[in-house]
């Protein structure tokens, strides 16, 4: 259904859309999926060709008549594209990775401008090795002419919060833009309008952070919204901490007490957030950022995962066609 989605109450909310590396097969492919299941936007993963993340649509060589075969597939299927994403560690310690990161980042940036695609999703990132002054000195070099890029294109640049805890050998956060208060300092020094959050609420869930009160105070620079839900084990964020299980971990994303979930299975209150934003203007897009449990066990069909995210959305949100 090609509708637009309300709070109850009649307050627009966005389209719904999901990020597209949660699916194998062709972009085209992918498309039709969105379609199928009644989704009407897609954040598209932009990664260079070969790389685990997925390369959806290739930002490093493409030319009119690409761009042309896209526009009519998405037309055709009733989709379109609010976000390219490529989340990378834009602060890399080592400048040659540093360098390949931006470099591919401005080719997504183009091609986004190319398709009138408003926004391209990635990571600040973090250098290990220098201190949280020196990253954001060097921070302010990099976004600013990243950004400045951006607007020449006609598109904005969306910061994802995630602390990426993965990066660190020791599992601690690897960017410097998971807090409210490090995206105070992020606006300070890059102040652009086409600058500005996807929100990912879970993130700052599982580290004690008020999400709906960080919605309120950052609603202005929330352009974007990724779904996915966390639950929680009370007794053992005790033994563990917010920074997760150190010692016996089974795999990387073996956190201890916080396992990444469907919305609507975990600990988040998706209506009130919505709501706060709705209050405050956002008008999205929303994407579902795939994760294969419901918070009792595994789903293994990603399809089945995004059809029961959607479901869950449409049900706190309504649709007026």
């Amino acid at each position: 259904m090609n509708g637009v989605y309300v709070i109850r109450g009649g307050v627009n909310v966005a389209k719904i859309g999901f990020i597209t590396n949660c699916l194998t097969g062709s972009f085209a492919e992918k498309v039709k999926v969105a379609h199928r299941l009644g989704y009407t936007t897609l954040e598209v993963a932009c990664w260079p060709v070969g790389h685990p993340k997925q390369c959806d649509i290739d930002a490093d060589h493409y030319g009119s008549q690409d761009l042309l075969s896209i526009k009519k597939l998405l037309n055709h299927e009733q989709i379109t594209i609010h976000t390219l994403a490529f989340y990378e560690n834009m602060l890399h310690p080592d400048r040659q990775q540093q360098q390949h990161n931006l470099q591919h980042l401005k080719r997504v940036i183009a091609l986004a401008g190319d398709l009138k695609v408003p926004y391209v999703g990635t990571y600040i990132g973090k250098n290990p090795n220098v201190s949280l002054a020196d990253n954001f000195e060097e921070y302010a070099r990099v976004f600013s002419d990243i950004v400045a890029f951006a607007a020449k294109k006609d598109v904005t640049v969306l910061i994802e919060n995630c602390p990426m805890p993965t990066w660190d050998p020791e599992g601690y956060p690897a960017t410097i833009s998971y807090t409210p208060e490090m995206w105070q300092r992020m606006f300070e020094l890059v102040p652009n309008q086409n600058y500005g959050l996807n929100f990912d609420p879970s993130h700052l869930a599982w580290m004690g952070i008020d999400y709906i009160q960080a919605a309120k105070d950052f609603s202005n620079r929330i352009y974007s919204v990724h779904v996915k839900d966390i639950t929680t084990k009370q007794n053992d964020i005790g033994r563990y901490g917010i920074y997760g299980k150190k010692i016996d971990q089974t795999h990387k994303y073996d956190f201890g007490y916080y396992q990444p979930t469907l919305a609507g299975y975990g600990d988040l209150n998706w209506e009130k957030l919505f709501s706060v934003l709705s209050k405050k203007g956002f008008e999205g897009p929303v994407q579902v950022e795939y994760k294969n449990s419901n918070g009792y066990g595994s789903i293994d069909d990603p399809e089945r995962g995004l059809q029961l995210s959607l479901a869950y959305l449409k049900e706190i949100l309504a649709i007026k066609e």
